[in-house]
């Protein structure tokens, strides 16, 4: 507490204003918000010391600084870390004390029970906190719901409550909105349809609940992939604060240890996994629409396998496969190695690059094509952060569409259905895999953005191509089959004559371990190849090879693709 300071009212010093009776003759000074949750708030709980932690202050400037710039503040933190308690509960009273004017603050919440709720916990914490009881009189002491008090002894002010969709339309408010998990309906689990509907009623209906420049405060956990929570990360009317339990920030491992340590976060995450990671790690649960369930990504985890460093050497002589998932300004870039043992690929790298200058990640994947001698590895060049920036060409180009996303989640789907991989044991890694949904879509969350399933799904690519493992692309075995009755699934397309030589300086190109000319039209193996080259011209997936074309059925086995003419 900051004693005898002209701007911050102490207990001591409330009762000597009232005595004098010149409470209700200025509003009360009591300080920047961090103070106020920090100096009195704290009062009123048992254990005081808990409102001094890291990230309390965080917010507490963060939601100051919003309202300073004209903006609006959402938080996304996890279970039990204080988030209704110091954003909810003590902002309520911190704006009320500071009025200068009779002043109201709705708090929202999915139900009507769940806001009343929170007003009740208001008015506990206000009747045992001798501080804020010297400065506020209790106008409806007898009400069991109700907020409604005087700050001094003329200045009315008010807390309502309100369901999200039962809360009456047209009336306004001048102090601030609360919403605190306007997504949980305790009663009934939430689906794709609710959430659509509380954004829609939100942006449409509640938003202009406060008057113009009265703040909204939104507060909660995220529920489904794409929530409201998510949205509003990305609106320039809110500033945005995500601190998941564990890694909220770099060089920080656990958000508050005050109250829970890592060995405690460990064992929960362990007891409950999915539970975890939507209530602590702030990553919602995904299941029936999830592209992979968490049973059979995690029968691929190999625990006793370990991460290798990517900037010593790595001695091996098997084949090594990469793939580097290139993150926006706000995501991780995510980097997999894996070694070809036998017929599985075992990974034996994973990172994540958070903050890395382009320019940093060029030099970091030079390397691991030096320190692992890597055989083939794919970046996603989709919106060309990293060409014409000196990148080892053991790295080649892959451009994201819905097909060639397709084609690589086919990939992936069948090394894990026929359990040809091995995967780390990372909890990051796994929910960024489990992010990504049937369309191929995953949902922004403060650990990635579906990054670890495409960066793995390059990598499996890069080796299915190196291998000649055609047959694994989806119904390919059935297209191979309908071809020839003596072409079983370990068996290849017949290839001789599938290319046109016509052109005399074929005998110049350089060729895979098949006598192949290598197509890659990026230029860099064969520059004098381009599309017409293509045994089938009308595909446009750049990987495309002669030994994906299936001459008797006019078929590409890459990409499905039928073509009217047979080339000679």
């Amino acid at each position: 507490m900051v004693i005898n300071n002209k701007d911050v009212t102490n207990f001591k010093d409330a009762f000597s204003r009232l005595a004098d009776g010149l409470i209700d003759q200025a509003p009360i000074k009591v300080g920047s918000f961090w103070e106020f949750v920090r100096d009195v708030w704290s009062v009123g709980y048992d254990n005081p010391e808990y409102f001094k932690a890291w990230h309390v202050g965080l917010i507490c400037e963060d939601v100051e600084e919003a309202i300073q710039e004209g903006l609006n503040y959402v938080a996304v933190l996890p279970r039990f870390h204080f988030k209704s308690t110091v954003l909810g509960h003590a902002f309520s009273i911190w704006r009320l004390l500071q009025s200068t004017r009779d002043q109201s603050v709705l708090y929202l919440s999915y139900s009507d029970g769940m806001a009343k709720y929170h007003i009740q916990e208001i008015n506990k914490a206000v009747n045992r906190n001798p501080i804020i009881k010297g400065w506020m009189k209790n106008r409806s002491p007898k009400a069991d719901y109700s907020f409604r008090y005087h700050v001094g002894t003329n200045k009315p002010v008010e807390i309502m409550h309100g369901g999200l969709f039962s809360f009456k339309r047209g009336m306004h408010v001048n102090g601030a909105l609360i919403a605190d998990d306007i997504l949980r309906d305790p009663e009934n689990p939430l689906n794709i349809g609710q959430v659509t509907k509380v954004e829609e009623h939100f942006l449409t209906e509640s938003m202009f609940i406060p008057l113009k420049g009265v703040p909204v405060i939104v507060l909660g956990t995220p529920m489904l992939p794409g929530d409201i929570l998510t949205k509003l990360q990305d609106d320039e009317r809110f500033k945005s604060r995500v601190l998941p339990a564990l890694d909220p920030v770099p060089n920080r491992r656990v958000l508050m240890p005050e109250l829970y340590n890592e060995k405690w976060l460990l064992m929960q995450q362990k007891a409950r996994p999915k539970s975890f990671a939507s209530e602590f790690m702030l990553i919602p649960h995904f299941s029936t629409e999830a592209y992979f369930n968490e049973e059979e990504i995690i029968e691929c985890e190999d625990a006793t396998l370990r991460n290798a460093s990517a900037v010593l050497p790595y001695e091996t002589n098997n084949q090594i496969y990469a793939g580097f998932d290139v993150g926006k300004k706000r995501h991780p870039s995510h980097l997999v190695i894996f070694e070809q043992v036998g017929d599985k690929l075992i990974q034996i790298h994973q990172s994540f690059l958070e903050g890395w200058s382009y320019s940093d990640q060029i030099e970091y994947l030079n390397n691991v094509v030096k320190n692992f001698k890597l055989t083939k590895g794919y970046i996603d060049n989709t919106r060309g952060e990293l060409e014409d920036r000196g990148l080892n060409r053991a790295w080649l180009p892959l451009t994201f569409s819905q097909k060639s996303k397709m084609t690589m989640a086919q990939i992936f789907e069948q090394f894990v259905h026929d359990k040809r991989v091995k995967f780390l044991q990372d909890e990051r890694q796994t929910q960024q895999i489990l992010s990504v949904n049937n369309e191929l879509k995953a949902p922004d969350t403060p650990l990635g953005h579906g990054d670890a399933f495409f960066s793995i799904a390059m990598a499996l690519q890069a080796a299915q191509e190196s291998q000649g493992l055609y047959t694994l692309l989806g119904n390919a075995t059935e297209w191979v089959d309908a071809v020839s009755p003596n072409m079983n699934a370990e068996s290849e397309p017949e290839v001789t004559e599938i290319i046109n030589t016509k052109d005399q300086g074929v005998n110049d190109f350089k060729r895979d371990d098949r006598g192949l000319p290598l197509f890659d039209f990026s230029r860099r193996i064969n520059e004098d190849l381009d599309e017409k080259d293509r045994p089938n011209p009308d595909c446009d997936v750049y990987e495309c090879q002669p030994y994906f074309w299936v001459p008797e059925r006019k078929l590409c086995l890459y990409c499905g693709h039928r073509r009217q003419e047979v080339l000679p």
